[in-house]
């Protein structure tokens, strides 16, 4: 299936061309929005299909092409997406899809009138290791669950210029951006969230970036309680990313970057429980792959406009949460767009 390329920074380089270059993609990339001729040749440079650059997006909309990737900046998410459906193209847009709940709904609109699929790449709901993190909780394999904690950890302290992290650009801060990605996650292991609090805090960021570190907590229908905590002023006890399953039967543990799930039952020895070593460009390929099989047979896809809706409510309670001081409703922020 032809694409088009919106945005090709450094996720693009670092996730995208691995996964578009593997031999058995079902998507060609064939066309990319480029004003920068320095980026086009980068791009053309690393990608094995031939690529041809577009100055405009309604030109590269135009070109033959049957989906758009958005890879462009947050805050231009969904404009592009819009302009993509409305033009009868198919949209694999990085998340987040959009920065307000109130821009996904009208996307839900355009995208239920275009009749075209609409995706958000929560990549890492397509890891092997995620989907088996489901399969454990599903069938209770450490017991009744009694907590859940998630850690994220990055340091952006260095950065020469925070000028791409504004909260104008980008919707948020850490929360929004990073802390996303297990909020996604937790939605589909454990359901629906009844209730948030959240504490945010700007250790080492500019305030105009959002919060660089947030403490979250999380209470599901279920009864089951959830932490988070997130960073990007390296201010959390992980290395980048780990979730800890507190069982009856005993502990699981995660860790992204290795790529593993530990279990210690209690009162045995530690166990290793088999998943594939994938990195974050496998995950993009598999969503991708997703992506496209559900052009072929019309089908939504797993993270789709709806599944990014109940995603940034939680994001938007547990902010709204950050301001009060006071434990929030997520039935506070459904009333709120129930209109």
């Amino acid at each position: 299936m032809k694409c088009g390329l919106l945005g090709a920074g450094h996720f693009f380089q670092y996730a995208y061309v691995p996964a578009l270059n593997k031999i058995n993609s079902p998507l060609a990339a064939t066309g990319i929005l480029s004003r920068d001729g320095n980026k086009f040749r980068d791009a053309q440079r690393f990608l094995r299909h031939t690529l041809q650059p577009f100055a405009t997006q309604e030109a590269l909309l135009a070109s033959g092409i049957k989906a758009a990737l958005i890879l462009l900046p947050n805050h231009l998410h969904f404009g592009a997406a819009k302009q993509a459906l409305e033009s009868g193209l198919h949209v694999f847009c990085e998340k987040p899809l959009t920065n307000t709940v109130t821009d996904a709904i009208t996307l839900k609109r355009v995208a239920r009138k275009s009749g075209r699929v609409l995706m958000a790449d929560f990549n890492q709901r397509y890891l092997h290791r995620n989907r088996v993190l489901k399969e454990i909780v599903a069938e209770n394999r450490a017991g009744q669950l009694l907590s859940v904690h998630a850690f994220h950890n990055q340091d952006l302290r260095g950065l020469k210029s925070f000028a791409a992290l504004h909260r104008d650009l980008t919707g948020g801060g850490v929360i929004h951006n990073a802390g996303i990605h297990f909020i996604n996650l937790f939605l589909h292991w454990f359901g629906e969230v009844e209730r948030v609090s959240a504490v945010f805090e700007n250790r080492a960021l500019p305030a105009e970036c959002g919060e660089d570190t947030a403490h979250c907590r999380f209470t599901f229908r279920s009864g089951l309680t959830a932490t988070l905590d997130a960073s990007l002023a390296n201010t959390v006890d992980t290395s980048y990313e780990r979730v800890q399953f507190l069982g009856t039967d005993g502990e699981l543990t995660s860790d992204l970057k290795r790529s593993e799930i530990l279990y210690q039952p209690r009162g045995k020895r530690k166990l290793k429980i088999p998943c594939a070593p994938e990195i974050i460009s496998d995950s993009v390929f598999f969503a991708l792959n997703h992506f496209e099989q559900c052009t072929r047979q019309s089908l939504p896809p797993e993270t789709d406009v709806d599944d990014f809706i109940c995603t940034l409510k939680v994001v938007e309670a547990l902010t709204l949460s950050a301001q009060r001081g006071t434990e929030v409703s997520l039935r506070e922020i459904e009333d709120k767009y129930a209109a």
